[in-house]
């Protein structure tokens, strides 16, 4: 029987570690706006390689580098936020919760809860949860 979620072959796990190297490798030590963007970019792309599959269809690719645009923007906002309340004496045991809770969100409105879970590795009743 064909897997539900074959997407071609996936890069394996020394293939992933030794790209994601060599993308690093001669980057300078403060990278320009632009090359950060692209280096995320580009390590997204290898992990779909490696966790769904390298015939991962490219519309769905383009939402997933929305939605982690999406969660970047809120990650700076809640990055402010909690240095305001670490200054103030207000930490919260459930800010890193929350922003792991809005990036699954996130994926999970283009990611089913089957690719969902193999993508970040939750337990598939949160990914059933959080599908759409």
């Amino acid at each position: 029987m064909k897997d539900a979620l074959d997407y071609g072959p996936r890069l394996t796990d020394d293939e992933y570690e030794r790209r994601i190297i060599a993308l690093h490798r001669g980057l300078p030590p403060l990278p320009t706006r632009a090359q950060d963007e692209e280096i995320r970019r580009r390590e997204l792309e290898l992990a779909i390689d490696h966790r769904l599959g390298r015939d991962f269809p490219r519309e769905r690719r383009e939402a997933l580098w929305a939605a982690r645009q999406r969660v970047e923007k809120k990650r700076l906002r809640f990055a402010a936020a909690h240095l305001l309340r670490r200054l103030f004496g207000r930490r919260s045991a459930r800010d890193g919760e929350r922003l792991a809770q809005g990036l699954m969100g996130e994926y999970a409105k283009v990611l089913s809860a089957a690719e969902l879970e193999r993508f970040l590795g939750v337990p598939r009743a949160d990914a059933d949860r959080l599908e759409r």
